[in-house]
């Protein structure tokens, strides 16, 4: 089970989340019954997100394994992991090249290089991953409808990462 941004929840989610799933039960607003997983039943793998906009209750974090996700600082390291995850999402972007190279490698130097930019203006949130996929997803839809690769990135190129107002290319 998913439960994405945690902390866009109300106040009180978090508390409650933890004492339905100690009791392995929880009562639904307007029912008269709760809602029970069998002492038989294994129970779900939770996998909870946060993007830390609001802290959590320490009762809560000390329940959860909790693995940061962080993109590698290094400017190479962080080419190289994205274009890995860009080639496990799109097996065929490789395949489209612009500036001369693949289209993962080429988008994943413009995220670093933009990633870097953000940080010299101390702007956030920086472009990460999402964006990354967003940027391949995009080039390569277009592509598939007669557009040219290359003129889409060059056009795409000048805010596709810019999350900020400050940011500037």
């Amino acid at each position: 089970m998913l439960i994405d941004e945690i902390d866009k929840a109300e106040s009180d989610v978090p508390n409650g989340l933890l004492e339905a799933l100690g009791y392995r039960q929880f009562t639904p607003q307007g029912w008269d019954r709760p809602v029970k997983l069998s002492e038989d039943t294994e129970p779900p793998l939770i996998i909870i997100t946060t993007n830390e906009e609001r802290i959590l209750p320490d009762a809560f974090i000390r329940r959860c394994f909790v693995l940061p996700l962080a993109l590698p600082t290094d400017d190479a390291e962080l080419v190289e992991y994205l274009v890995r995850r860009g080639e496990a999402h799109f097996p065929d972007a490789k395949k489209i090249k612009v500036s001369d190279k693949p289209l993962p490698t080429a988008a994943a130097e413009l995220l670093a290089a933009d990633r870097r930019t953000a940080i010299a203006n101390q702007s956030t949130p920086l472009p990460g991953q999402a964006e990354y996929l967003d940027l391949l997803r995009a080039i390569m839809k277009l592509a598939s409808k007669g557009e040219k690769p290359q003129q889409v990135f060059d056009e795409l190129q000048a805010f596709v990462f810019s999350k900020s107002s400050g940011m500037q290319r």
